[in-house]
């Protein structure tokens, strides 16, 4: 297994509370962070101003997502990687768990109190698949 923590985010307090954690994990055992964020729809728009175009996609914007929360974590030490991937939140962060060999997945405990215990959520799924340690940082 690599020395690896990967965390889910999607841009909500939650999943910041998330990365917050798995920064100080990551930098406390000398792991390395991937910061992954999940896209359900594969959207690309063209857009054209004058005789500029530019390509914007639901990849782009999944990334920039995780850029954008890498770039609040920054910490002398500490080794961050970003990653987007096409599908449901909990199945791509399997998937890139079991891609990365990581050690460790962080995720936050959203949408895991009432109705959503008994129809699942993301930390859930992820617990119950994982091919690694799970950490469900209490958010709310």
């Amino acid at each position: 297994m690599a020395n690896i923590i990967l965390v889910g985010v999607d841009g909500s307090d939650t999943a910041r509370k998330a990365a917050q954690t798995a920064a100080e994990l990551a930098l406390a055992t000398g792991a390395t962070l991937h910061v992954l964020t999940a896209f359900d729809k594969a959207d690309i728009e063209r857009i054209e101003i004058g005789h500029d175009t530019w390509v914007v996609s639901s990849y782009d914007e999944a990334e920039n997502v995780a850029k954008d929360t890498a770039q609040t974590l920054k910490d002398a030490g500490l080794t961050i990687e970003v990653s987007a991937l096409h599908g449901k939140p909990a199945e791509a962060l399997v998937e890139e768990a079991k891609h990365l060999e990581a050690r460790l997945i962080v995720v936050g405990n959203r949408r895991v109190q009432g109705i959503g215990r008994i129809l699942g959520s993301v930390a859930a799924s992820v617990a119950q698949h994982a091919p690694c340690d799970v950490y469900i940082v209490k958010t709310v």
